[in-house]
């Protein structure tokens, strides 16, 4: 049985490192001296992910979370509240994902303590998740001999189990329009922020059907009220778990950029349109979701089947071949100031990891 005082002081102190977005080297040296104390060998690959072994029985099965966060995520204040773990407010908390990297900590080292034989495991601790999976794009999957596992990165109960997720493609276009005097000469200005206005005003934005949804998140342009705007920046994304609708949108969005292009021939507008990670959809018979159903139904739960439209590195992982399916950590409002951590939640994750890591015999 998990040692619940220790997982949360664990969480806790993993909290109070700060590891935004390519700043995890604190974060790394932290955990991968936990899991050598708990007599795993760890290695890094050439990204710095963290990679881990534990001999056992039968072929490894993969656990993994990532230990980046967002922002705002410095000095992070956490406040246990009864069995609630929130910030100050004045951050994110950082559940997302330090609940993942504590319930793989604790459940492999109560799983150890149990005694009785473990699976052998391989852990995974990815770098610069947050922002486009950018650890696991450049995981070293050499090192990976697992061909089934969890990703320990989704919001709710441990027996939320997500088979379903979508593709995500980024959407970014620098608009070059030409400045001059607005108080003067505005008459000579071409204004990037109005091209900019008119392209978002035809976007398709927003929840476009029941898998497909687009966005764009950030605008930026302009120097001075009195000067009309010579350049603006759009960043956007849209996803779908069709790639069939996911190349509508496609189409829509190029469609709509020279639509505009075409009504001002004295601006440029570059426009780049990359995808970052592929849908995927894993049977409920697949031996990744009897991993996790046999761990579940030694606690006496049944998995709880759900599609997505948020990616994670599972996203890579089943398209490097790999069937590592996200499951909950107890975590509600990722990325907000009033993220929180259920903790039953949070110690039924790291039961069910445990289960998973002593379950082949």
């Amino acid at each position: 049985m998990p040692n619940q005082d220790r997982l949360v002081k664990t969480l806790i102190d993993l909290i109070r490192i700060d590891s935004p977005s390519g700043e995890e080297d604190a974060m790394d040296r932290e955990v991968s001296s936990r899991l050598e104390t708990l007599g795993l060998k760890v290695s890094h690959d050439s990204y710095q992910n963290v990679i881990a072994k534990l001999d056992g029985n039968g072929p490894p099965v993969i656990l993994s979370a990532h230990l980046d966060t967002v922002e705002p995520g410095r000095g992070i204040k956490p406040i246990l509240e009864g069995d609630v773990l929130r910030s100050d407010g004045s951050t994110i908390l950082g559940g997302d994902c330090k609940a993942g990297v504590a319930i793989v900590l604790e459940g492999i080292a109560s799983a150890l303590e149990s005694g009785g034989g473990n699976r052998a495991i391989e852990v995974i601790f990815s770098r610069h998740e947050e922002g486009g999976l950018v650890g696991a794009h450049n995981l070293d999957f050499s090192m990976i001999s697992g061909k089934e596992g969890i990703v320990f990165d989704a919001e709710g109960a441990p027996n939320r189990v997500t088979i379903s997720a979508p593709s995500q493609n980024v959407v970014t276009a620098h608009i070059t329009g030409r400045a001059a005097h607005a108080g003067v000469e505005p008459e000579k200005g071409v204004s990037a922020l109005l091209i900019a206005a008119d392209i978002l005003g035809k976007l398709p934005l927003g929840r476009i059907d029941e898998e497909t949804t687009a966005n764009v998140g950030r605008l930026e342009g302009g120097l001075k009220r009195n000067i009309i705007p010579e350049s603006a920046f759009l960043d956007g994304e849209f996803r779908s778990r069709s790639n069939e609708k996911l190349a509508d949108v496609e189409r829509k969005f190029r469609g709509v950029f020279d639509e505009v292009a075409s009504r001002y021939p004295d601006a440029k507008i570059d426009l780049d349109i990359t995808n970052t990670y592929q849908a995927y959809h894993v049977d409920q018979t697949s031996p990744a979701v009897a991993v996790i159903g046999q761990a579940l139904a030694g606690m006496g739960l049944d998995p709880v089947f759900e599609s997505t439209g948020g990616g994670s590195d599972a996203n890579v992982f089943i398209e490097r071949g790999i069937t590592a399916i996200p499951v909950g950590i107890g975590v509600r409002d990722f990325h907000t100031t009033w993220e929180t951590v259920l903790i039953p939640e949070l110690f039924q994750g790291a039961q069910m990891c445990q289960g998973v890591v002593s379950g082949a015999k």
